[in-house]
């Protein structure tokens, strides 16, 4: 059997590391990671070894050379452009006129080959991909089997609703050589997005190997020394190499430690480096070849490079030190700290927790880095929650952090861009505003200030104005000290999850390139838009039927100006509109045709009908969509995935479809855009559920219209019977959680559908378990034919979920 190496990885996550350096060639414990590729792959007696190279292929081919020096015989592939990992393979075709197995170059694995090889033999399989079982799924393709290892779905990199199993695919493949058929030459393609899904789709034999045995992806800086102390601790198969002076201890060839030193295993020494008097060499230390460590100096839990130079008395902690770096007397680095290659620190430097020094960079004598060297503050991992960013006012959201923000935005979309920026009247959130402009126009946006706006304003003024997007900054009135930011497409959507990742990868990285002073734009300010967003909500209402009816509104709004763009609105539609200055329960000695609580930002609304009765959350959504259905008949309606089933037997009556979306605010928005896009009516879905105010409108349109009252309308609603719970779930137990509820309702013959989460259908009702992407939860979702029995279901898997969660926990423990 033949081998290929996958060794085309920049490995732009692991920046400052592999600025000149391939990801493959990244030193763990003394060797480049590939070289464990290849002491694997000879190991089960694979010599014959291609190795597919895009990105500093010469750094990969002058050390390895022809593999005669490793034992192996290795030949290269090198693609003019990125192929892809499928591509990259069948560049390599020529090569492949056997078996072969496809492993990568940059992850680290003791996987029994064998035992691989056999199962790919004994099932015949065309394909066979080696899974594992990962505590937190979200960075990987997630692979679901049956009990035969007959791969039956897939997903690369799912967010927490499509989590259907904590199996994962390590990016090992044992494959049959006319699997490359289905692949033309010199075209990307992916395994997992391309290749596999047409194999499963023909029906071809595709199997999954599931191991248990050591598998580390290493994508990022926590990886990367995890790996290490994973070598050193001996949970990993494969050689150290070096001799072994004592306990935990290994060293390598003319290595030089002085008697006063103080050495501690587990830790690697490398070839010629010298340790000086009274130095320390703590745990979880390795030290690459030609290092120089100063008298006194004191290394821990770090990671040194080739030929690094360490100053007297210097100490460092948790940190990683790339080739040729040079640290003088007293310089202290901190945990997660990364110095690049050629950088010198003088005299007294620190460098603190978390902080990157990107390659060649001096630091002055006494100067604490607080922050990236380039441009800013340490990046937070998890950028993006479920509905844009959000974080506490001058703390997480402070003038560095937003100007990088704006920076990493502009580059996403590229210099000459137009966008808009708007906020509420706080003064900190106006802070945050100007910060986030001037990280703007540092990429080359053309920048529109649009003043205080609420979001739904920005989404129709992004759209009006023909912009590239738009970011709104607000904070709710009984949290002023958190601020929100909600980033908008060219559609007024918000971002989809693959542009919020490259966003937050640019922003992580410090990835963005300054304009030079000539262009830089001028900014634009723009402050009538709520004027034209008024004009624009009254000529889609029918007029003449709500000043025939001239009906009563009490309405009390959480901001001021939301509340006068909508009492503008309803005023200039023809209605009585009373404002009150305090919240309401609905109740009032006045009489009102509805009543109605606008929040701050405009988005969402409590409604009450002509009796002071609270219409609740789930029949104010399918009162929405009757109102939509009523304007558009013989048309779709869009709904999320919990959504109840009552909006099927609505649109049946209304001569409508429904199609049922993720259940996430930007699918549901991607969806209900297409929708009015197809239509082109001037009733807009998306308006009717994405603004609190266009919906209050076109609710007292259709009860003018209709000449009746809100009572009447909810009451001609079936009666729905929904419950939602929140399950306490920790991250590394959701996983486990989807794929044993899968095997579980399987095994019980019941039908379930894996949309988004599971959703398992009952004879009488069904239940949806959705994992949160935001917190250690998951959701679930229930309705049934009656209250009692959508609360059974709702406990039944509430308490599954629990127990499953708490074993999980056990296990771990």
């Amino acid at each position: 059997m033949k081998a290929i190496i996958m060794a085309g990885g920049e490995g732009s996550r692991l920046r400052p590391l592999t600025c000149d350096l391939p990801k493959p060639m990244v030193p763990l414990v003394n060797r480049p990671v590939m070289h464990y590729s290849i002491e694997l792959l000879k190991k089960y007696g694979i010599r014959d070894i291609g190795a597919t190279l895009q990105y500093l292929p010469d750094e990969i081919i002058s050390y390895f050379q022809d593999g005669s020096e490793y034992g192996v015989n290795l030949k290269y592939f090198i693609e003019d452009k990125p192929l892809g990992t499928a591509g990259s393979v069948k560049n390599a075709c020529e090569f492949l006129d056997e078996p072969f197995i496809v492993v990568s170059g940059d992850a680290l694995t003791d996987i029994n080959l064998k035992k691989a090889i056999d199962f790919h033999i004994q099932h015949k399989s065309k394909a066979t991909l080696v899974l594992k079982s990962v505590r937190v799924p979200l960075e990987y393709g997630v692979v679901v089997t049956d009990d035969e290892g007959k791969i039956k779905r897939f997903l690369e990199k799912p967010n927490w609703g499509e989590v259907f199993s904590d199996t994962v695919n390590t990016g090992i493949y044992i494959l049959e050589p006319e699997v490359l058929d289905y692949l033309e030459k010199d075209k990307k393609y992916d395994f997992s997005q391309d290749l596999f899904p047409r194999l499963l789709k023909e029906n071809q034999p595709l199997y999954g190997y599931i191991t248990d045995e050591y598998w580390c992806d290493i994508g990022n800086a926590q990886t990367y020394s995890s790996s290490h102390w994973d070598m050193l601790d001996g949970k990993v198969s494969l050689p150290i190499f070096g001799r072994r002076i004592m306990e935990g201890v290994w060293v390598g060839e003319g290595v030089e430690i002085d008697s006063s030193a103080h050495i501690e295993g587990p830790c690697c020494i490398g070839d010629y480096t010298r340790i000086r008097a009274n130095a320390c060499i703590g745990p979880y230390s390795v030290i690459g070849a030609y290092c120089d460590i100063d008298s006194d100096a004191s290394i821990k839990r770090s990671i040194l490079w080739d030929h690094a130079r360490i100053g007297r008395y210097s100490e460092i902690r948790g940190a990683v030190i790339c080739n040729k770096a040079e640290l003088k007397e007293k310089t202290s680095l901190y945990e997660g700290a990364v110095v690049g290659e050629g950088c010198m620190l003088e005299d007294r430097a620190s460098i603190r927790p978390g902080v990157k020094v990107w390659p060649e960079k001096t630091i002055e004598q006494g100067t604490v880095v607080q922050s990236n060297v380039i441009w800013g503050t340490r990046a937070s991992k998890n950028l993006f929650g479920k509905d844009g960013i959000h974080g506490s006012i001058n703390m997480d959201l402070n003038p560095q952090s937003i100007a990088r923000m704006g920076a990493a935005f502009g580059a996403f979309l590229k210099p000459g861009k137009r966008v808009a920026v708007s906020a509420d009247s706080s003064p900190g959130n106006n802070m945050l505003k100007y910060g986030l402009i001037s990280g703007m126009l540092s990429t080359g946006l053309d920048v529109y200030d649009l003043g205080q706006l609420t979001t739904p304003m920005l989404r129709y003024a992004v759209r009006y104005l023909g912009l590239d997007g738009g970011v709104q900054i607000f904070a709710y009135p009984d949290n002023i000290a958190e601020g929100h930011l909600h980033f908008l497409d060219a559609k007024g959507c918000n971002l989809a999850p693959s542009a919020e990742r490259k966003i937050e990868n640019l922003y992580i990285r410090d990835d963005f390139q300054r304009q030079p002073p000539a262009d830089i734009k001028r900014m634009h300010t723009l402050s009538d838009i709520p004027v034209f967003y008024i004009r624009n909500l009254v000529d889609g209402l029918d007029v003449d039927a709500i000043k025939k009816r001239s009906p009563r509104i009490s309405i009390t709004a959480k901001g001021r100006l939301s509340g006068y763009v909508l009492d503008a609105a309803l005023r200039e539609a023809g209605c009585t509109v009373v404002r009150q200055l305090d919240s309401i329960n609905g109740k009032s000695d006045e009489k009102y045709d509805l009543s109605c609580v606008l929040e701050a930002n405009g988005e969402d609304f409590t409604l009450y009908d002509e009796q002071g009765g609270l219409i609740g959350k789930e029949l104010r959504n399918a009162l929405i969509g009757m109102v939509y259905m009523k304007e558009q008949r013989g048309r779709k309606l869009v709904v999320p995935s919990t959504a109840s089933s009552i909006m099927e037997r609505l649109a049946d009556e209304l001569g409508c479809s429904v199609v049922r979306s993720k259940s996430s605010r930007q699918a549901v928005m991607e969806e209900a855009f297409k929708l009015d896009r197809e239509n082109g009516s001037k009733t807009q879905l998306f308006s009717l559920y994405f603004d609190g105010i266009a919906a209050i409108a076109k609710i007292t349109e259709l009860i003018s219209r209709e000449n009746t009252c809100l009572s009447s309308l909810v009451k001609s609603i079936p009666k729905i019977h929904m419950q939602e719970r929140e399950i306490n779930c920790p991250w590394n137990a959701k996983g486990r959680v989807m794929r044993m509820l899968i095997e579980e309702e399987t095994r019980a013959g019941r039908n379930i559908e894996l949309f988004e989460g599971i959703r398992i259908n009952h004879k009488n009702g069904w239940a949806l378990v959705l994992p949160d992407s935001d917190d250690p939860v998951c959701r679930v979702y229930s309705e049934g034919f009656t209250e009692e029995y959508a609360e059974e279901l709702a406990g039944f898997y509430g308490r599954r979920i629990a127990e499953i969660s708490r074993s999980n926990t056990d296990e771990k423990a």
